[in-house]
């Protein structure tokens, strides 16, 4: 069962077969390319609905385009023509310089220019849509925008060059420019514009005007320029880092890049950092199907100037788990930049369709996230919210759920077989069903309604802290969101919610070495029990799963009241207990509870940003957060500790026998049983 979301993103453009000669005599022959398969590939690394209008000849190799659809690209608009695909030799020398020699004939880009009546009615529905109309003969291109203004007045609309603009048609060029949102010329159009190699002083002197679109110029190895319709100065932006082996695309996926930006709602500039990522990862092979191999974890790490992968082979070094802690500050800001406008659109959606109950549905870490945000929807946006394990929503709940209900499915992968099973069962009995996931293109996105997508780094496989960190965040993001779209005031805990990053990088440094000497006293222990309430029930149950998944240790996690009436009777001295209390409503019933472990005489540490004077075993969180935010801090000596224990223990993530049990865990978890509801 697909998505019903319109594509957020809508490229408009031609398909190639290029036949590439590299400078050592290498060649490339048939290259898979065209202007919108760079740009829609460059758009699916940041915005997971993306769509392609486009034309297909004869000699197209059909089978190849199926790579885009396992990545969730829609290919409704690709309308098939007789006669052959557009053929190019594209022959490179040393110095950089390229060559173009069309093998088809010189009529063909006219013959297969995408006509308006090939994009899908139902794409232009969605009032936020990005439609770049990508390089083809200005003809096509008039009509194209011409089309896209009167039918969806709300889109944003993208224009990129063909040199034969430029050196036919330039008084015909810029007023079509003038009546897009953005143009994006390369370098060399604008030489051909005005005759001189200053492109600064070029869109300057082309644009002078405020309300005249955005302009973006194409450097190349030197970047981008952003001239703003407001005028009030050119900003440089520096290309991102690569291992350049063709430069084919790289223009094409720039777009793509910034026209997922505009649609993630970003401003100008945070959109342009986006396409040179894109732009990069085009550099670094040949053939546009290459980027089919870049992962959205991957372009968030170049982003986030990280590795997109360990360079060592052993994945499951423990080490890794420490090194992406230290990206937690960085991870939570650009998730909060970058989720904040699709997530203000969702909240928009819901409070039309008259959502008011939601259901947060997940395994592991996605459910202990669902457990850790239910206290923020209820405070900031009045929601009846509950989080459900996948299992007990697909088969014991599913069936009973109020008709006003949206279900949430979170799953970092999008392949966890009980979450899948979850939201294709909700599906079925009508309710809306919500991704939240690191991969738009996955399994579980498939069955959503709706798709928001986080871009974490992944530095290595190792019990996740980040990934975690990033789907609170989007939670507790959504639930302001939805508050305020209500007419809630949330002006107050937004603000708290902004201060997170920095709170976090207080947090990890104050941490860090209480984190490493309780692991020292701890490590010889046979379990450790995790204590809290609130959210922060389920930051002790995280905490005791961090346990399992790096220094393989027994953790069980439970509510603070509830150790009281059952752990309590197999504890005494020394028993090691760890208490997550950050302050709030359940602050005065935790004191008593460590009274009760000190006459018990049990190794308690404490983990709070409340002052504990005369107590020794405290670690801990910067104040500043609300409680119901406070897992977001909570997490993080937690985390420590697993890796740390991890460390003095001598254990790598995830120890597994062998690599058939390796198999076998994963083929169990991501099975897609589907059950009977009961």
């Amino acid at each position: 069962m697909a998505a019903v979301t319109s594509p957020r993103v809508i490229v408009v453009g031609d398909l190639t077969l290029d036949d590439v000669v590299l400078p050592d005599g290498t060649t490339h022959m048939a290259s898979i390319g065209g202007d919108c398969l760079y740009a829609a590939l460059g758009a699916r690394l940041w915005e997971p609905n993306v769509g392609i209008v486009t034309r297909r000849g004869d000699d197209f190799p059909r089978d190849r385009l199926t790579d885009l659809e396992k990545l969730g690209i829609s290919l409704d608009g690709v309308a098939d023509v007789p006669g052959p695909t557009i053929r190019n030799w594209v022959i490179y020398e040393t110095d950089g310089r390229r060559t173009w020699i069309y093998r088809t004939p010189p009529s063909r880009p006219v013959e297969v220019a995408v006509h308006p009546e090939d994009l899908p009615a139902s794409w232009l529905s969605e009032p936020s849509s990005v439609v770049h109309v990508a390089a083809m003969p200005i003809e096509a291109a008039e009509r194209i925008v011409e089309s896209v203004r009167r039918k969806a007045p709300g889109a944003i609309i993208l224009l990129d060059t063909h040199e034969d603009y430029v050196r036919g048609y330039r008084d015909r060029l810029l007023r079509l420019a003038a009546s897009v949102d953005v143009f994006l010329p390369s370098r060399e159009e604008l030489v051909d514009l005005v005759g001189f190699d200053d492109p600064a002083r070029a869109i300057r002197e082309l644009w002078p005007e405020k309300g005249e679109p955005l302009v973006v110029a194409k450097l190349g190895k030197d970047g981008v320029l952003l001239w703003g319709k407001d005028r009030s100065a050119v900003v440089a932006l520096d290309a991102a880092p690569a291992r350049v082996v063709d430069v084919t695309g790289a223009g094409d996926a720039f777009c793509g890049g910034f026209a997922a930006g505009l649609a993630q709602g970003l401003d100008p500039l945070e959109a342009a950092r986006r396409g040179t990522v894109s732009a990069a990862f085009a550099t670094e092979g040949v053939g546009s199907l290459a980027l089919t191999r870049v992962t959205p974890a991957d372009a968030a790490a170049r982003l986030l100037g990280s590795p997109a992968a360990p360079v060592p082979d052993d994945r499951f070094d423990i080490k890794w788990m420490l090194e992406e802690l230290h990206l937690a500050p960085k991870v939570v800001a650009d998730q909060l930049a970058a989720l904040d406008k699709p997530l203000q659109r969702l909240a928009f959606s819901l409070v039309q369709g008259d959502i008011n109950n939601l259901y947060m549905v997940g395994c592991g870490d996605s459910a202990f996230a669902g457990g850790a945000a239910t206290l923020a929807f209820l405070k900031h946006a009045g929601i009846a919210a509950e989080a459900v394990h996948a299992l007990d929503m697909s088969r014991y709940r599913v069936r009973y759920l109020p008709p006003d209900s949206a279900v949430l499915c979170i799953s970092y992968s999008g392949e966890v077989g009980r979450t899948i099973e979850a939201a294709a069962q909700a599906h079925e009995f009508g309710h809306r069903v919500i991704a939240l996931t690191g991969h738009a293109s996955s399994p579980l996105a498939k069955h959503a309604t709706d798709v928001i997508s986080m871009n974490v780094p992944s530095l290595g496989s190792t019990p996740g802290t980040i990934s975690f960190l990033a789907m609170l965040v989007a939670l507790f993001d959504l639930a302001l969101q939805w508050g305020a779209t209500r007419g809630r005031d949330t002006a107050k805990a937004r603000h708290a919610l902004e201060r997170a990053p920095a709170l976090i990088a207080q947090t990890l440094a104050a941490s860090e070495e209480p984190a490493a000497r309780l692991a020292e006293r701890l490590k010889n222990r046979a379990a450790i029990t995790f204590i809290g309430a609130g959210p922060n029930e389920a930051t002790a149950r995280f905490s005791a799963a961090k346990l399992y998944e790096g220094p393989q240790m027994r953790g069980a996690a439970t509510n603070v009241e509830e150790w009281a009436h059952g752990e309590y009777f197999i504890s005494g001295a020394g028993e090691p207990v760890i208490v997550v209390a950050p302050r709030g409503a359940a602050t005065d019933r935790v004191g008593e509870i460590l009274n009760e472990l000190a006459f018990i005489n049990a190794d308690v540490t404490l983990i709070s940003d409340e002052p504990a004077p005369g107590k020794q075993n405290v670690i801990p969180l910067a104040a500043g957060l609300p409680e119901e935010f406070s897992p977001l801090l909570a997490a993080l000596p937690l985390s420590l500790l697993a890796y740390h224990l991890a460390r003095l223990r001598g254990r790598r993530s995830y120890t597994l026998p062998a690599p058939q049990d390796r198999k076998e865990h994963y083929d169990t978890i991501h099975r897609p049983t589907r059950g009977q509801p009961a």
